[in-house]
């Protein structure tokens, strides 16, 4: 019963980080169609990209959230087993790796970007 629980405990924890900031998005749905009869659209494809950018970036920086959480649980739950241990800094490392890698990403997507909007 306790793992039932916890489950729905991380599955509402999950929802409430991913759903709830789209919440206002919803609700803002008609300012679009007023915006774009008022030519406020941005088309510029550099701005359209930079923004899936930051939607992808703060998906990944919601999934270290939760990598960092569960190692860390699975850490301070292991009462001694070597083997939860291990899974815990595995857990952990491969979150840490995997930020290092998309900060990286980020930063050369941003110089490329710079530069081209610089030649422009």
């Amino acid at each position: 019963m306790k793992k039932i629980n916890g489950l729905k405990i991380c599955l509402l924890l999950i929802w409430l980080v991913v759903a709830m900031p789209l919440a206002p998005v919803q609700a803002l749905g008609g300012l679009d169609k007023t915006a774009d009869k008022a030519g406020f659209v941005e088309k510029d494809i550099i701005k359209i990209g930079g923004n899936a950018l930051n939607v992808i970036l703060s998906f990944v920086g919601v999934l270290f959230l939760i990598m960092m959480m569960a190692g860390g649980w699975l850490w301070m739950t292991a009462a001694g087993k070597a083997t939860q241990v291990e899974l815990a800094q595995k857990l952990l490392v491969a979150g840490i790796i995997g930020v290092i890698i998309v900060v990286s990403a980020y930063a050369i997507t941003a110089w490329v970007g710079d530069s081209l909007s610089a030649r422009q």
